[in-house]
């Protein structure tokens, strides 16, 4: 186009506000002001965030026209007087007048038209409220008609009132010479980022494709998920009431809430973001008995604390209510093209729900599936306008669907007002995959090991991310898949990262049902899901509910751990209590801090190979590891607090209780007031723990087993345990005993000031070990919120080092890993070895001090032929009681002397759980 420039000048600097560029994302609606082009953009970013941007004095007409580019506005709309091409907007050239000129607009509030001034009120209401007056085309065949409303609305926060008159001053410059406004509008520019979502991390933008995420937003259960869609438009699907539950436009998901710290529930919309629907069920299915599903008593919605309380004082039969719906959620479906299809269960009939939204902004709702039984769905959103069906009834707010199989139905409705833009994406969504980069690193770690960093794969859009990787497992064919808390689940397949599937809500755990990982079962927060890639696309696109028959409520530390598989194929798994301000809405029988708010909170949990799921054991508190040994036998880590002395180790047992009362809630019939849970009736009950950890010495807060099947590649250690840390970030070994029918064994610092803590060790096919970490909300003495760390074994050093101990009849034998210098004595040794030992008490109190504490005396030590141990006899085995339920330090002083030329820590040290002695 070219521009006829007026001489006249005007100096708006003292007028208003400084200019700031933005623009709005890809909308299959079409735009107003514009679509989305990438490659377009990056380059006129570049010149919007040029020099004038940093604050300068600049000619607003310039910014106006680089504004009008950047927003794609031309898109949509000519303001050529020669464009003749076809838009979906009214033609801008000769609009903006210096005198106002007629136009004619149809109110669809009123359904008729009117005929008004085109002056700046009337563009800025265009773009503010663009659905309130709808231009009529001014010539060729549709004059008379007025344009389709697909124009979004543009808020404040995605374009300010400064970047519109920057606009404004252009477009009336624009208009034929003698009409037109002055070509040199003088403004302050200031420096604002107009890519206000870009630039939040946690920020989940849309662009091209839906996104499907689960977050604990306000107004739905925490089970909830959410979709963004490429259109503009934004919804909640919430298996609370298996049914469509509040519809927003524009900025899709803020998770820095959810990011920050231990996290705060309620996580909120993305920026500039404008509710078309609130909360209210739009499609409720309802029962056989003609009630409308809703789960409330086990996923209330996030911080509705008054329903938690309500529940628990109820008391009852957990699985007997839910076995009495007879319904459930089976998770979703990605299609083609990104979006999901949602499937449920009602009695017998198995549905799919696919929710979308037209062109003109109205809801389209599709159902079809496989129906034994008719099937009513109530419709709860008063919001709903003009509702219309295809296919089976619609009468007083009810859709009944006849029996059949195949069929599909829909219904569709008028929500709301108009779009409301989003914030600019510069760069284009990139699946491509991202070399691994590694660099060197450093821990206190033995001789004869090194570490390095596995840098975190950046996001889909180039931008760094949080990256927590708290569930590892590796396929047959070496793909590493790492589980994450906020951002997804990636894999690692020839040394370079790849998206597997998005959208997951703190998964701690993952075991791979095949020999790629193309299919997986992880543990998040809501539920156990298994996610396949079934087109072969590398991305995941089938997420079922494996199960979700557990209570939710949105909490923070309702973390699910796990899961486990045993060699029958049934998947186990660990649900933590919550950590609630509300007393009311958490049982803590008597403690300070973690509780119950019900639903087996603080049980471990078995799903059969059938599907079947089945509360396994109670009285867990915080068990934030979970593992099968390699003879089968399951096994979990507690963190020490309340009824928690110190972290241990236990053996799980179907039916056996663990020491913490809250989770006694969950038994039939069973509220916080109830006698029969009280903890001085249970105390009795509580099965003994394998081993202690030392609390504040070698850990705080352990998190799961890996074991050593490296056929000595990791050194001398095979078919130990290690376990890490993520408070202390350390990794420690422990070698498991076992004297009779009673579990015990040796604790061994194996690792210290790694980069952040450690709740993941997985070994790797080459046998080093790779080590998930987090710091976030937990101070973690790494220092680091995340790290991926992976050490190696130089098989060609041994350092000298406690390898175990065996508790014998008379005392300890020490099992080293280098033989003991030759010119170690069994009198020049027994003064180097020092033991101490103490208990631990389970009580109401966070955590237990170091009870009964007391030195222990060596009678004597011998060394054996090949100088690999020394046993010790303690005069205190000969009375076994006094030595039981006792945790025991045991260092060995001026150890790099004991065993030169090998190298050795200055000290070792090693702490024994005692329960049985052998006889």
């Amino acid at each position: 186009m070219k521009c006829q420039r007026s001489q006249e000048t005007v100096d708006h600097r003292s007028k208003k506000a400084p200019f700031v560029a933005s623009w709005h994302p890809a909308s299959r609606f079409g735009s107003g002001l514009g679509r989305q082009a990438i490659g377009l953009v990056l380059a006129q970013l570049g010149l919007l965030l040029s020099a004038p941007l940093q604050g300068e004095e600049a000619n607003l007409v310039e910014k106006g026209k680089e504004a009008f580019q950047v927003w794609n506005c031309a898109t949509c709309h000519a303001i050529d007087r020669d464009d003749v091409s076809v838009k979906t907007g009214p033609s801008l050239y000769n609009l903006f007048q210096n005198v106002p000129r007629d136009r004619e607009v149809l109110v669809p509030a009123t359904g008729s038209k009117a005929t008004i001034k085109a002056d700046k009120d009337y563009f800025l209401n265009s773009v503010r409220n663009p659905a309130g007056q709808l231009a009529c085309a001014e010539k060729g065949q549709t004059k008379g008609e007025a344009y389709p409303p697909v124009m979004p609305q543009f808020t404040a926060e995605v374009i300010t009132d400064a970047n519109l008159e920057s606009l404004w001053h252009y477009l009336r410059f624009s208009a034929e010479p003698g009409k037109n406004g002055p070509a040199v509008v003088m403004g302050q520019v200031a420096k604002e980022a107009v890519t206000k979502d870009f630039e939040n991390p946690a920020a989940v933008l849309v662009a091209k494709r839906p996104r499907i995420f689960r977050a604990p937003l306000d107004h739905s259960s925490g089970r909830a998920i959410h979709v963004g869609l490429p259109n503009g438009m934004n919804y909640t699907f919430d298996p609370r009431r298996l049914s469509l539950r509040g519809v927003w436009s524009g900025g899709f998901l803020n998770l820095k809430k959810e990011q920050t710290g231990r996290s705060t529930p309620g996580s909120e919309h993305g920026f500039g973001a404008a509710d078309v629907l609130d909360a209210a069920p739009a499609l409720v299915p309802l029962t056989t008995a003609g009630t409308p599903i809703d789960f409330e008593f086990k996923e209330p919605d996030v911080n509705d604390d008054a329903a938690a309380t309500r529940y628990l004082e109820k008391g009852g039969d957990f699985l007997k209510e839910l076995a009495a719906w007879d319904s459930g959620f089976l998770g979703y479906q990605v299609g083609p093209k990104g979006e999901p299809e949602f499937r449920f269960r009602v009695g017998k009939n198995k549905l799919s729900e696919k929710i979308t939204f037209t062109e003109d902004g109205s809801l389209v709702i599709e159902i079809s599936g496989r129906l034994i039984t008719t099937q009513s769905f109530l419709i709860q959103q008063p919001g709903l306008r003009e509702v219309k069906v295809e296919g089976g009834t619609l009468k007083d707010g009810r859709w009944t669907l006849p029996a059949g199989d195949g069929k599909s139905y829909r219904l569709q409705a008028k929500v709301g007002n108009g779009l409301v833009a989003r914030s600019p994406i510069p760069v284009a969504e990139n699946f491509s995959p991202q070399a691994l980069v590694t660099e060197p690193s450093e821990a206190d770690l033995p001789a004869g090991y090194r570490i390095e960093n596995w840098m975190p794969p950046k996001d889909l859009f180039g931008r760094a991310q949080l990256f927590e990787p708290t569930g590892i497992a590796v396929a047959k064919d070496g793909t590493i898949v790492v589980g994450t808390r906020t951002a997804g689940i990636w894999r690692l397949k020839n040394k370079t990262w790849q998206l597997f599937a998005e959208g997951t809500y703190e998964c701690l755990g993952l075991v791979i049902e095949d020999d790629h990982g193309d299919r997986i079962v992880i543990a998040q927060k809501p539920e156990l899901t298994r996610i396949r890639d079934t087109n072969g696309d590398g991305l995941a696109d089938s997420f079922e509910t494996v199960c979700d028959a557990f209570g939710f409520h949105g909490n923070y530390h309702e973390y699910t751990h796990g899961p486990v598989r045993d060699a029958e194929g049934n998947l186990y798994f660990s649900l933590n209590l919550c950590h609630s301000k509300n007393a009311q809405a958490s049982y803590r029988a008597g403690g300070q801090f973690m509780g119950s708010m019900g639903g087996f909170r603080g049980w471990s949990c078995r799903v059969t190979p059938a599907g079947k799921f089945e509360p396994f054991a109670n009285g867990l508190r915080s068990p934030a590891g979970l593992g099968i040994d390699p003879k089968g036998r399951l096994l979990y880590t507690e963190n020490q607090g309340e009824y928690v002395g110190s972290s241990k180790i236990s053996y799980l047992v179907k039916g056996e209780f663990y020491g913490h009362p809250s989770g006694l809630v969950s038994l039939p019939g069973m509220t916080p007031t109830s006698p029969e849970i009280a903890f001085d009736k249970w105390q009795s009950k509580s099965h003994q723990s394998a081993l202690w950890f030392p609390h504040n010495k070698l850990a705080n807060s352990p998190g799961s087993p890996a074991w050593d099947l490296s056929k000595g590649k990791f050194g001398p250690f095979g078919g130990q345990m290690f376990i890490g840390d993520q408070t202390l970030s350390t990794l420690v070994r422990v070698a498991s005993e076992r004297v009779g029918e009673t579990d015990q064994g040796t604790m061994i610092l194996f690792a210290r000031k790694l980069a952040s803590g450690v709740m993941r060790p997985c070994f790797l096919p080459d046998g080093s070990l790779l080590l998930g970490q987090t710091g976030r909300g937990w101070r973690a003495n790494g220092g680091k919120e995340a790290s991926l760390q992976r050490i190696v074994a130089d098989p060609s050093v041994t350092a000298a080092d406690l390898k175990s101990i065996e508790t014998t009849k008379k005392g300890f034998t020490l099992q080293f890993t280098t033989p003991l210098a030759s010119g170690v004595t069994p009198e020049s040794l027994l003064p180097k070895i020092q033991i101490e030992s103490w208990t631990y008490t389970d009580a109401v109190t966070y955590g237990s001090g170091e009870n009964e504490k007391r030195k222990n005396a060596i009678a004597s030590l011998s060394i054996s032929a090949d100088r690999k141990s020394a046993s010790l006899v303690l005069p205190e085995f000969a009375t076994p009681a006094s030595m039981l339920h006792r945790i025991h330090r045991l260092t060995v002083d001026d150890a790099a002397a004991l065993f030169a030329p090998a190298v050795a820590r200055p000290q070792l040290e090693a702490y024994q759980t005692v329960h049985a002695i052998p006889q």
